[in-house]
């Protein structure tokens, strides 16, 4: 397990070893990690910036 702080609100978590997410950030030179709520938020953003 690793702990990882989100870029966006700071919300820390415990990763499992097993994740996906655990291969990412631990072959990282600088592991930036966005919690899944964090990314929904970003997307739905830059979804509503976007010309229709």
């Amino acid at each position: 397990m690793i702990s990882a702080r989100c870029r966006v609100c700071g919300k820390e978590i415990t990763i499992e070893s097993w994740s996906h997410e655990y291969e990412k950030l631990k072959v990282a030179d600088d592991p930036a990690y966005v919690c899944d709520p964090c990314q929904e938020k970003i997307r739905v953003e830059v979804q509503n910036d976007q010309p229709h």
